[in-house]
């Protein structure tokens, strides 16, 4: 059987002898004993320093935490940046791959037309002005 522990003074009270409980309820008190007003005050105050000291491990902690996610951002951040400018060194090669592919596809095409001209020219596809003037 388990009593809650609320119930177990009341249940000593209850057994001690009339004659003992009489004996300490005439007995003088003693101005050294602290009573229980004063240990309710001196237990809230201990209560209060305890609080405050819990809050302001919880904020330090809240704050180093802070402190530590920041850090972390900022590696990520660092990281990312460094990607970027990896990631735009490669388009800017790229671009330029294609601008020189384009340019030679150009070039390619004009130098092509202008030999295609001349050849058909040489074929004799037009008539020439001599033959006019004989």
């Amino acid at each position: 059987m388990s009593l809650r522990p609320s119930l177990l003074p009341l249940l000593a009270a209850l057994l001690l002898p009339l004659p003992l409980q009489a004996q300490q309820a005439d007995a003088p008190v003693d101005p050294q004993m602290p009573t229980a007003e004063q240990d309710v005050g001196t237990l809230q105050a201990e209560l209060a320093k305890v609080e405050a000291e819990r809050q302001r491990l919880a904020d330090e902690l809240a704050n180093a935490a802070d402190h530590t996610e920041v850090e972390r951002l900022g590696r990520q951040n660092l990281a990312l940046r460094d990607r970027l400018v990896a990631m735009e060194e490669v388009a800017a090669r790229n671009q330029q791959e294609q601008q020189r592919k384009w340019f030679i596809v150009g070039g390619t095409t004009v130098a092509g037309s202008l030999l295609l001209g001349w050849i058909l020219a040489q074929l004799g596809g037009r008539r020439k002005r001599s033959e006019w003037l004989n």
